[in-house]
């Protein structure tokens, strides 16, 4: 009956300590997977800014080449207009 006094606070005491090894465990677990998915919606940001800089990137070619050949054309106009007033 003596070791049954003892046995009841031991074991009070004992899933008190399992239940805040419990606890800290499961928030580091909840850290972990916050963590993972901050690094997932930041890769997939990252992908979607990459994306969109080729895009810009790709439109900025498309406005110089446009921006070289208007020159170009309106230097050969020029220069038919100068040969039309000479004749």
């Amino acid at each position: 009956m003596d070791n049954a006094g003892i046995l009841i606070p031991l074991f009070g005491i004992l899933c008190g300590i399992i239940a805040i090894l419990s606890g800290t465990y499961i928030k580091a677990q909840k850290m972990k997977l916050d963590a993972a998915q901050a690094n997932r919606l930041s890769s997939a940001s990252e992908t979607e800014m990459m994306s969109e800089i080729q895009r810009l990137k790709d439109r900025v070619a498309v406005l110089e080449r446009l921006a070289t050949d208007n020159d170009r054309k309106l230097a050969g106009e020029i220069d038919r207009l100068r040969d039309d007033r000479r004749v």
